[in-house]
């Protein structure tokens, strides 16, 4: 059976929006969350963040996200609105909203069995991350 060719055109897969956080702690160092295995691209390194759901703003979904993976609360207001990165994997077309966050309550502890490091912003690319997140790191290093 001959393969099916790629589709060139990535909207016409799913697309999927996804909300994540630079938390920056008072030393100016930014919070990474490992993946754990099991989990798709596990290994990897990322901004804490996840899926957006229906019916949900991705400020919402940000919140809902940092207090399941990390145990931490914050607000809305203490989000800030800082980049994006637009990625097209084999399967879908990631959309990645990027907020700066400074303020939260709590410890940062990874909830998911992962790993977490509070990371310089000159050392961010020292640590493997997801296409998605790549372009990101530039834009973060530029605001610190």
């Amino acid at each position: 059976m001959p393969q099916q060719p790629k589709n060139p055109n990535p909207l016409a897969k799913p697309q999927l929006l996804v909300s994540a956080a630079a938390l920056i702690d008072s030393d100016g160092r930014v919070l990474l969350a490992k993946r754990p295995e099991g989990k798709a691209m596990a290994g990897l390194w990322e901004f804490p963040g996840g899926k957006v759901e229906p019916g949900e703003t991705p400020e919402k979904a940000l919140i809902r996200e940092l207090k399941e993976e990390l145990a931490i609360n914050t607000i809305t207001s203490c989000l800030a609105p800082l980049a994006f990165a637009s990625h097209d994997y084999d399967d879908m077309h990631l959309i990645l909203l990027l907020y700066a966050c400074r303020r939260w309550h709590g410890q940062a502890i990874h909830q998911e069995g992962g790993e977490i490091a509070w990371v310089r912003a000159p050392r961010l690319r020292d640590y493997p991350m997801p296409a998605a997140d790549i372009p990101l790191i530039s834009m973060l290093q530029d605001w610190l």
